[in-house]
């Protein structure tokens, strides 16, 4: 049988967990919470580009659900 290699012989390989998943869940929920602020009647915005123009998502998205059907109840009203 070969002699094992004691630890200090080792050398780490520098191998870690996959940098895009962090970077793609933080995205993921920072859309999450944009939409949700959106749904609630907040001022969003929204990066539209990649050369950074920001758009109000009322702009991009239309009037969140609640305000959507608010109007449409004014409008059967009249």
């Amino acid at each position: 049988m070969p002699k094992k290699k004691s630890r200090s012989s080792q050398t780490s390989k520098g191998v870690q967990g996959h940098p895009t998943r962090a970077r793609t869940s933080r995205g993921i929920a920072r859309s999450l919470n944009q939409i949700k602020a959106w749904e609630q009647g907040k001022r969003v915005m929204l990066v539209v580009n990649k050369a950074g123009h920001k758009a109000e998502a009322r702009e991009v998205w239309g009037l969140p659900p609640q305000e959507r059907r608010r109007a449409a109840n004014i409008k059967n009203d009249d």
